[in-house]
């Protein structure tokens, strides 16, 4: 039992130092407040006295209208430690959570959706998917890849390819970045895009070139938003072995709608009557 509890202990302790780094002997620091336009936000921090290039402790950025909480998380010596959160726009709902040391994600993280259920579990250290919620329809066709013919899909998958910080952080990448072109505007092109790419056995994304059309511009788009992405893949398994797959994404282009038109007041500045029909 001391045995045991002496685990707990010291567990409790390497949390205590994972979740609230201290500062080195005689490190003095200052707070900083920095804001940026376009898109506006917020940073809070401190750095060090002796270099002010040097974050060091509690890290926050707000954005929005609303001044919402987006992240925070800590720093020690200018590199990210201890635990790292990301919010959704209204400033409550996690969105990722895990850990860092020195600059680098170790241990598992947690993904969530908008609505606050949990989507995925991944391991940064062993580089292990512990946990992938399943989705009702997955846009995106995996094609298991061959020397032979470029990629063929008549083999099953036993897994396929899993994006890090699941299917929806993705579209939200997607959603966040998409700039309708103005040429596809102009002509009313609207449908979807699909960009291809090939995810290596070691999870590493190359070889993008669009598969299916557009025009008006939409093209050149979906293949800038597909490069945009983070690079972080779990790769397709095939018999308990990692296999290169090559996978297609769509892009949806939808024209956005046009502004509601303010109602044109009357120059009197009275309502006009409204007519009723006489009575029978």
């Amino acid at each position: 039992m001391k045995g045991f509890l002496r685990v707990i202990f010291w567990g409790t302790l390497g949390f205590l130092q994972l979740a609230a780094p201290a500062l080195s002997v005689g490190q003095q620091v200052r707070s900083v407040v920095v804001t940026h336009q376009n898109p506006w936000c917020k940073e809070e921090y401190s750095v060090l006295t002796a270099n002010n290039t040097v974050k060091q402790g509690q890290y926050q950025r707000y954005s929005g209208k609303n001044n919402l909480l987006r992240t925070s998380g800590y720093y020690s010596n200018g590199q990210k430690d201890s635990t790292w959160t990301t919010y959704y726009a209204d400033g409550e709902t996690i969105r990722e959570r895990g850990a860092y040391d020195q600059d680098k994600k170790v241990g598992m993280w947690e993904f969530y959706a908008p609505e606050g259920t949990l989507v995925q579990n991944y391991d940064y250290t062993y580089q292990q998917v512990l946990f992938n919620k399943p989705v009702a329809s997955d846009d995106c066709v995996f094609k298991l890849w061959s020397a032979e013919d470029d990629c063929r899909d008549t083999l099953q998958l036993e897994r396929k390819p899993v994006y890090i910080g699941g299917l929806e952080a993705l579209q939200q990448v997607v959603r966040e970045n998409l700039r309708y072109p103005a040429q596809a505007l102009k002509s009313h092109v609207r449908g979807t895009a699909k960009v291809a790419f090939l995810i290596d056995a070691t999870g590493n994304v190359s070889n993008y070139q669009v598969v299916k059309k557009l025009g008006g511009g939409c093209d050149a788009e979906a293949l800038r938003l597909a490069k945009l992405l983070p690079a972080t893949w779990a790769p397709g398994l095939l018999e308990g072995r990692p296999v290169p797959v090559v996978c297609e994404l769509p892009v949806a282009f939808t024209p956005p709608a046009p502004p509601k038109k303010a109602p044109v007041a009357p120059r009197n500045g009275r309502r006009k009557p409204v007519a009723r029909s006489a009575a029978r």
